[in-house]
């Protein structure tokens, strides 16, 4: 077996365990407010959100029949003709080492930037500027900072037109009817996560399988294995079997859960009552559904902490805890450069010791 054969299958592997961390850092995001609200205990909304993720394939694929946007975008950030093994694996294990640090830390970032920090220092430390696509990277990078805005805009307009509304009502029985309402927004905040975060690394297992036909010295035996999965033939596309394995494993992540991550997130940041939780999960659901649909990768945790931030300032600007807020935010700022740093070193490496 050479040195090529054994980065297909790391990266093949790795992909997985990636979008295993992705369940457990990103996908922890979507249950942190119903749980921090009472709402369900931590066993039932880490089922409720298994389900819900899962359910994102059955929405895309067989009641739109869409085609997975984020997934094609993930694959054109370079030139798919200097994407090989070597570069695949690099850039997923520079975002591995930073998503189990961020996990471990209880640090809510996004793996898919991480992910994307990875390729771009991977393709970027080998091949140079002229193989990057500046369109997909640009509007990227834009959305990190949009992404929350939006959630914190709409988390914030929704929770004063819900508190205008139920001004004069019963407390309890407002509490007692969004605690109802919380399971629908949680589960459509689920959706929109499934719809928006499992197909990033979807896209990056179909593109390198996509590579296994054109890159240079690998042996027939992985042509014919990869077949066996992807048609080579097709070129790149993102197959409804590999969606349907990554959607298992994302459940799986999130089964075993990141516990540090809902800690942060479900009180770390501010208050969180039944209101509250419905209505910041709402707006981050309607920011990561819109942008599935345009194909944009944002990130789960900028939407739900712009939301979380959001419904907190309607009780003022004291009300938000601003030094969470302010860990959160620098390694968000982090999350692009370090893996983009990491990833490009490794593949350069390799390609110096080991050229294809």
């Amino acid at each position: 077996m050479n040195l090529l054969t054994i980065a297909i299958i790391l990266s093949i592997l790795l992909a997985f365990v990636f979008t295993f961390l992705n369940g457990m850092n990103d996908a922890a995001n979507s249950i942190s407010t119903i749980i921090a609200t009472k709402v369900m205990t931590p066993i039932q909304a880490i089922l409720w959100a298994s389900f819900w993720e899962f359910t994102a394939f059955i929405f895309i694929r067989l009641i739109l029949n869409q085609q997975f946007a984020v997934g094609n975008t993930m694959a054109n950030f370079a030139d798919q003709s200097v994407i090989n093994p070597y570069l695949i694996l690099s850039a997923l294990v520079g975002a591995a080492i930073w998503v189990t640090i961020c996990t471990k830390s209880g640090m809510p970032i996004s793996t898919s930037h991480a992910l994307i920090g990875g390729i771009i220092g991977a393709a970027w430390f080998v091949n140079g500027n002229e193989v990057l696509h500046a369109k997909p990277i640009i509007l990227t990078l834009a959305f990190i900072i949009l992404s929350p805005l939006i959630g914190l805009f709409l988390g914030f307009l929704l929770e004063c037109l819900l508190l205008k509304i139920c001004k004069n009502k019963p407390r309890k029985k407002v509490e007692k009817a969004f605690k109802r309402l919380q399971f629908c927004s949680t589960a459509l905040f689920c959706i929109g996560h499934g719809s928006n975060d499992a197909p990033k690394t979807m896209g990056i297992i179909a593109v390198l399988m996509a590579s296994v036909f054109s890159t240079p010295g690998v042996g027939n035996g992985m042509k014919e294995f990869i077949s066996v999965f992807y048609d080579g033939s097709q070129g790149f596309h993102i197959p409804d079997t590999l969606a349907i394995l990554c959607y298992v494993i994302m459940s799986l992540g999130i089964l075993i859960g990141g516990w540090g991550v809902i800690k942060t997130m479900g009180g770390g940041l501010s208050k969180i009552n039944p209101i509250r939780g419905f209505s910041a999960e709402f707006a981050g659901a309607t920011t990561l559904i819109a942008t599935s649909f345009l194909g944009i990768p944002v990130s789960t945790t900028h939407t739900i902490t712009g939301g979380v931030i959001g419904v907190g300032l309607t009780e003022g600007v004291k009300s938000v805890k601003w030094v969470t807020a302010k860990r959160i935010v620098w390694s968000w700022i982090l999350t692009i450069p370090v893996p983009l740093v990491i990833s490009g070193l490794l593949n350069l490496l390799l390609n110096l010791c080991f050229p294809l």
